[in-house]
């Protein structure tokens, strides 16, 4: 699949790209050696994608490859934040 089509269907089916595209704080890195498409956004703004589409991120039904590893990113940090103070 081309990155170009990759992105327009993540976008599609995932509510939390399709939230980080709107405020335009997505960006997608292209590995051409791995033929890996990734995307990053800010901390601050995965955050609230986490608020705003927790179903996401729970243990119900189907979750994407995407909102599995943003879910585990996210987690690790706050176990990390838990663990310094």
């Amino acid at each position: 699949m081309q990155p170009y089509t990759a992105k327009l269907v993540l976008t599609k089916e995932s509510p939390l790209i399709n939230y980080l595209s709107k405020k335009k704080v997505l960006k997608w890195v292209f590995r051409k050696k791995r033929n890996l498409l990734e995307a990053y956004a800010e901390e601050k703004h995965l955050m609230i994608g986490k608020i705003k589409y927790p179903e996401m991120f729970g243990n119900k039904g189907r979750v994407g490859f995407m909102e599995l590893y943003i879910s585990h990113i996210i987690n690790r940090k706050i176990e990390l934040a838990k663990g310094s103070t």
